[in-house]
């Protein structure tokens, strides 16, 4: 993997808080910054994934609706507010 250097502008809170997380995963603030947008990408490609189906497909009726809520539940009982750590960048 190559990394390029790169200069950002965040407001004063953001970077404090990506500083505090970042220190208690043990993570320099550029690697936990680079895993929160690899996790950002993933979600967008995600949703531009599902949005194409559903262009495609039309909406679900009420049994893939239901499938639909089951699995969105099953995924948010096991989601955390942050990536995994298997996720992280080092």
């Amino acid at each position: 993997m190559s990394l390029e250097r790169i200069t950002i502008t965040i407001p004063s809170e953001t970077l404090a808080a990506a500083r505090a997380a970042a220190e208690r995963d043990g993570l320099s603030v550029s690697a936990w910054l680079s895993r929160a947008a690899a996790w950002a990408a993933k979600i967008e490609d995600g949703l531009a994934a599902a949005n194409e189906v559903l262009a495609e497909l039309g909406p679900p009726g009420p049994e893939g609706r239901s499938g639909v809520d089951a699995l969105v539940d099953l995924e948010s009982d096991a989601a955390t507010d942050r990536p995994p750590a298997t996720d992280r960048v080092a």
